[in-house]
């Protein structure tokens, strides 16, 4: 037997050093564990519904909605984590009384379910809602009988479908609430009944503003369903622990999630992610210069031309980029075919109403989608029964030429007939006459085509519906030349708060753009409305603004203004009585709002805290919101210019509550009226003023206040509507009806009305007679009278005069500004079209300004350009030659001209003088200075735009300071090449 050799001593020691390492390591590790807490936030398995917005569903892989939010909150406060579980109710359910699952979400109480089950407290009550289309209103709903004869939608085998098949009313069923909601916004039903929280969140996330909340469901059995969370008998621990986290949510909270959710999605509506551009970013936009963005002229409401100005959703849109990123913007209109090829060959840099194609990433850089429309399926074929495109291989197809989707619909159709057409209303007019059977396009812009041409009996027959297609995406497109402005664009969209979006969307989309009733007749009211008015002795109390006139005031007890007019209007036509409320100011005429003392505002706008107590009409009349300011003031861009100074506005005026949110750091002062505001503002106790252009101008006139001038522009108007009290919601569908009764004219002439006012003096004929008894003494001052009103009437058009022709004039040189430039350039172009004659815009740049500011001193270098302003004076004083100050140190010249050598030689002589004049400084010398000129000429023809010779000329100035500056380069107009081939005349 072989005999075990005895153990080195190295190796013995070696053994009993590991032996007790691995002793003192066990020691740490209890000691460790001995020290964390007892228990870590348990981990609780939740089930939740999947697909059912906007309560619980999942993006991705991360779980969102109302509920989700409240779950977190829950969770928060009692120290749990739950990890979400989804799946279908009978699913969840099942595995929920199996103990799969830990607890379960959304569930309603039962008798037969309480056996098993222990209920939270309810965290929401899901209430069955009518809605309806607010441009076909349809009556109060009070009981299931006044559904007779209507047109309702439903999802299929909903659990309250037995109550309204027991009462007689006929159904239309849908796979889904989306659809249902999507049938209400084409017109195949009158009402949609749903779950009122997910009826709004479809209706908003759709784009479907129009679509409103009728009430409640009038059901008995199954008026609505309340929310709990639910935890097995056996486990009465974690239903404690999740009911005192419950309880610990404030009844606020809860409010403001769903508001959350029912207004804005989900996200936060008063703030947006923060435009936090890069200096690099910043860079670019300060050298960029301004921009052309091309908007379709007739694809209303998103872009459409309205009196010569370019109005719609895209644009409100791009004036808030504007208004976030500084960007110069340039609109130029036109139709699609003629735009498209100009982002192509560089002629404009931004296209407004783009969907994205892979064909198309040659020539665009994409931004992400801004508003998406579902495109749908026009026709007067009462027959049409459409499903899919099969459906009209046997019809004639209209569609607009170039539409993303053009050479998918040839490829599927291609045996049908398939006319494409370059604006939208010729299309809808060949639908009126016969000419196409079919129209397929965006859902509101052809909703705006069919009204305004007044083609009736035309149905949605369906929506179209391809691969790869979800809608008609809107996208700004951007020149690849111009590639980090897409990025920025991009960034700045983001910043746009879900409250922003909403007021564009609600402006363009809402009511207000849905049709009018269109008749100038009685409006005829339903039982339920004549018997509220009977009740009420047809009598309606209303508040009013004393001092807002033109558009509102209180003249010797009587209502007066535009509100009276409307409300004399609906007296006619509703036979109807308004019976004034008395108050001394806007703020008594809110709190007797709040009160009940009166039933509604003739004239108000919505905003989030007057939501509260009031209902609101579509909107009738927008007046613009505009900045006043002293009159040695300078223009502002944007109201961020303004901080650090006080600005007024009327306390409780509906923009007081959006400018505070809106620009939280401008210093706002509330005052009583618009009189104390304006004077505030002319003692120098204000920098700037902000209210309606309407009541600036009255108030301006009739105050005398001569000294004061419009400054700026606030990226959003006035929209106003009728505010109803929110108890009586009888009373708001009246007055809807009659503000939808307005025709386009009226409306019109709503407009006009306060744009046309003028202030009249009156004479008093009662003192008149007294005065006349005086003799020969009274007619002298009588005369004496007249003297002097026509002496104050006189210096009131010349301060007048000077106000109009300060608002176009720069403030330091004298020259026009930039409204001088907008108004003029586009007119000057056209004569020179018409007349045949020669036109030349030439941008003036002074070389090298920045070191004249670095070295000098501002005040130097505002004494520079007044001189160069003065040098241009001097050697452009023909009758067709236009000066302005573009911007900076940046100044243009237009006009025209009969022989080219002569314009460069005018330019070359100013030049020179620039450069041998030099500018009084009050220093002990003067400074040089000179300037770089770059030259667009030609005869213009139709195919050449104003905005192309800007463009050129741009270009030549460019060249020029790349060329040594000091110096004038020509591009003529019509050359397709860069400005590397431009002309060099002698420098």
């Amino acid at each position: 037997m072989q005999s075990r050799l005895p153990q080195p001593p190295q190796r013995k020691f070696c053994a009993a050093w590991l032996t007790l390492a691995t002793l003192m390591i066990a020691v740490l590790t209890f000691a460790a564990r001995a020290e964390e807490p007892e228990s870590l936030s348990p981990v609780v398995t939740i089930g939740v519904v999947a697909d059912n917005e906007p309560y619980t569903f999942f993006e991705g892989r991360n779980p969102a909605g109302f509920s989700i939010d409240v779950l977190r909150e829950v969770a928060s406060n009692s120290n749990l984590v739950f990890d979400f579980r989804a799946g279908s109710w009978p699913d969840i359910y099942a595995a929920f009384l199996r103990g799969d699952l830990d607890a379960i979400d959304g569930i309603s109480w039962r008798p037969d379910r309480a056996e098993k089950v222990l209920f939270s407290e309810p965290y929401h009550y899901r209430e069955i809602y009518l809605m309806h289309d607010s441009a076909r209103p349809t009556p109060t709903i009070e009981a299931l009988d006044d559904l007779q004869g209507l047109r309702i939608g439903m999802v299929e085998d909903i659990f309250y479908r037995s109550e309204f098949a027991d009462a007689g009313i006929s159904l239309t069923t849908y796979d889904s609430l989306t659809s249902v909601v999507r049938a209400l916004a084409f017109g195949w039903i009158d009402i949609a009944v749903g779950p009122k929280l997910t009826m709004e969140y479809l209706a908003n996330q759709a784009g479907f503003r129009f679509l409103e909340l009728l009430g409640p469901a009038p059901l008995q059995q199954y008026s609505g369903e309340d929310f709990r969370i639910g935890v097995l008998t056996d486990n009465l621990n974690l239903f404690n622990q999740i009911q005192a986290g419950l309880n610990a949510v404030p009844e606020e909270k809860l409010q403001q999630l769903l508001q959350r959710w029912q207004e804005f999605g989900g996200l936060t509506g008063s703030t947006g992610t923060e435009l936090a551009l890069s200096s690099q970013q910043r860079q670019y936009l300060a050298s960029l210069g301004p921009v052309r963005v091309g908007f379709m002229d007739d694809y209303a409401p998103f872009s459409f031309t309205d009196g010569g100005r370019v109005r719609g959703l895209s644009v409100d849109i791009m004036n808030r980029l504007v208004d976030l990123t500084g960007l110069q913007a340039i609109p130029v209109s036109g139709q699609w075919d003629e735009l498209i090829p100009m982002l192509k060959n560089g002629d404009i840099d931004v296209m407004a109403n783009m969907s994205h194609r892979p064909e198309r990433e040659s020539f665009a850089h994409f931004t992400s989608p801004y508003h998406i429309i579902p495109n749908v399926i026009f026709t007067q074929d009462e027959s049409l029964n459409y499903q899919n495109l099969e459906d009209l291989k046997h019809y004639r197809v209209g569609l607009g030429a170039g539409i993303y989707y053009e050479e998918t619909l040839r490829q599927l159709l291609s045996n049908g007939t398939l006319l494409s057409f370059h604006s939208q209303q010729p299309m809808f007019q060949a639908l009126a006459s016969g000419d196409v059977d079919v129209v397929i396009g965006a859902l509101h812009s052809g909703n705006y085509w069919i009204r305004q041409l007044g083609i009736s009996g035309t149905r949605i027959a369906g929506e179209l519906q391809l691969p790869g297609f979800s809608g008609e995406d809107l996208r700004f497109g951007v020149r690849p030349a111009l590639a980090p402005l897409a990025d920025i664009l991009n960034q700045a969209l983001t910043s746009i708060t879900p409250t922003e979006q909403q007021v564009i969307e609600t402006r363009w989309l809402g009511a207000s753009n849905q049709p009018s009733l269109n008749t100038a007749e009685l409006v005829n009211w339903t039982d339920t409305e004549s018997l509220w008015l009977e009740q009420r002795n047809r009598e309606i109390r209303i508040c009013a603004d004393p001092d807002w006139m033109p558009l509102e005031g209180v003249r010797d007890g009587k209502h007066t203004g535009l509100a009276a007019e409307v409300l004399e209007l609906f007296s006619q036509r509703g036979n109807l009585r308004f019976r004034l409320v008395p108050t001394s100011n806007w703020q008594e005429a809110i709190a007797a709002a709040k009160d009940r003392r009166c039933d509604m505002f003739p004239m108000a706008m919505r905003t989030p805290e007057r939501s509260a107590y009031l209902d609101f009409t579509s909107p009738y009349l927008e007046v613009p919101n505009v900045v006043i300011g002293r009159i040695e003031a300078p223009f502002i861009q944007r109201l961020n210019e303004l901080e650090g100074g006080r600005v007024g506005i009327v306390e409780g005026y509906a923009f007081a509550e959006l400018l505070r949110k809106r620009n939280p750091s401008l210093q706002l002062i509330t005052v009583e009226s618009e009189q104390e505001g304006l004077r505030k503002l002319q003692n120098r106790e204000l920098i700037g003023y902000v209210t309606t252009l309407a009541t600036a101008s009255y108030y301006m006139q009739s105050m005398g206040l001569a000294d004061l001038k419009v400054i700026g522009r606030v990226p959003a108007d006035w929209s106003l509507a009728i505010g109803t009290r929110n108890d009586e919601p009888t009373l708001h569908g009246i007055m809807q009806k009659l503000v939808l009764s307005l025709t386009p004219a009226e409306r019109s002439q709503l407009e006009s009305t306060w744009r046309n006012l003028r202030i009249e003096e009156r004479v008093d004929y009662a003192r008149f007679w007294q005065i006349l008894s005086l003799g020969l003494l009274a007619t002298a001052l009588l005369v004496y009278w007249n003297r002097k009103l026509g002496r104050l009437n006189r210096e009131l058009a010349e301060a007048n005069t000077a106000l109009s022709r300060l608002s176009v004039t720069d403030n330091l040189t004298g020259l026009g500004n930039r409204t001088y430039f907008d108004r003029e350039f586009s007119n000057s172009f056209q004569w020179c079209l018409r007349h045949q004659t020669g036109f030349a815009v030439a941008m003036v740049d002074a070389d090298h300004f920045k070191k004249i500011n670095d070295n000098w001193g501002h005040e130097a270098g505002d004494r520079c350009l007044e001189s160069l302003a003065n040098t241009m004076r001097e050697h452009f004083r023909r009758d067709t030659d236009r000066l302005a100050r573009f911007g900076g140190e940046e100044f243009v010249i237009f006009t025209s001209y009969q022989d080219a050598d002569d314009i460069k030689a005018r330019l070359n002589r100013f030049r020179e003088e620039v450069a041998n004049r030099r500018c009084d400084t009050c220093k002990d010398k003067g400074i040089d200075l000179t300037v770089s000129i770059g030259l667009a000429l030609g005869l213009p023809t139709p195919e050449h735009t104003s905005a192309e010779y800007l463009r050129l000329a741009d270009q030549a100035l460019y060249t020029a300071k790349r060329n040594g500056r000091n110096r004038l380069e020509v591009i003529p107009a019509g050359q397709t090449s860069g400005p590397d081939e431009a002309e060099h005349p002698k420098a």
